[in-house]
């Protein structure tokens, strides 16, 4: 069989599948759903600095490399349209990001490394999403969302060198795909949420933090960015 032949096969016998009836024909028209998700999640910092000389210093912060972390959900489900739907996917996330200081000389310009701040997190992720979903083809069909959400996050620790505040609300975007199977339909999906509070929480001279308030004082704003991907099953 040449590889021409092999390949117009397999194109033949993937559109079969997807164009395949019989798996759940009826979920699409139910009013009220309830469901679960499963996944994983990346959080990211947005920095701005202050630039401020403190001691002959400078420092600059970076956030870490990808830390993913866990996610798990509730879905609730309310069909408003053939197409559109209006969505509350109360949801736990675990995760962390990891702060690396470096410090500047003022006199010199040079560059070293000075400090590491590990920053827990275990909000509580309160989105409602209003999504539009595409014709279904087959037991394949695709969307895109648009929502806002909260945060309060139970892992907060006023101890670190650097404190983020307990809430911050966010705009979010998201796309994925329903897969329809005999029992259950699982939804891949991938959202994006841009936080829009200053989450940075300020600190005030003591004798805990003298030796640590040059870090809270090196940043002047910092923004949330989470990115999740969660395997939603109704």
């Amino acid at each position: 069989m040449s590889k021409k032949t092999l390949c117009t096969f397999i194109l033949l016998f993937t559109l079969k599948v997807l164009s395949a009836q019989g798996n759940l024909t009826d979920m699409d028209y139910k009013i009220f759903r309830l469901g679960f998700s499963l996944g994983t999640n990346y959080m990211h910092l947005d920095i701005e600095h202050t630039e401020f000389e403190q001691d002959g210093m400078i420092y600059y912060a970076r956030v870490s490399d990808v830390l993913p972390g866990f996610t798990v959900g509730l879905i609730t489900d309310l069909r408003l349209h053939r197409h559109f739907n209006f969505r509350v996917t109360p949801s736990l996330l675990l995760g962390e990001r990891h702060l690396y200081f470096k410090s500047c000389d003022v006199n010199t310009g040079l560059f070293e490394d000075d400090q590491k701040v590990n920053m827990f997190s275990l909000p509580i992720d309160i989105p409602v999403n209003l999504r539009y979903s595409a014709e279904r083809y087959g037991n394949f069909k695709p969307f895109v969302q648009v929502g806002v959400g909260t945060y309060f996050d139970l892992g907060r620790d006023e101890q670190t060198d650097v404190t983020l505040k307990l809430f911050d609300y966010y705009y979010s975007v998201g796309f994925g795909c329903d897969l329809y199977f005999k029992y259950f339909k699982l939804s891949p999906e991938l959202k994006f949420n841009f936080g829009r509070l200053n989450m940075l929480s300020p600190k005030h001279i003591t004798d805990d933090t003298v030796a640590t308030l040059k870090y809270t004082n090196a940043i002047s704003k910092i923004l949330s960015r989470v990115i999740v991907f969660s395997l939603n099953v109704e």
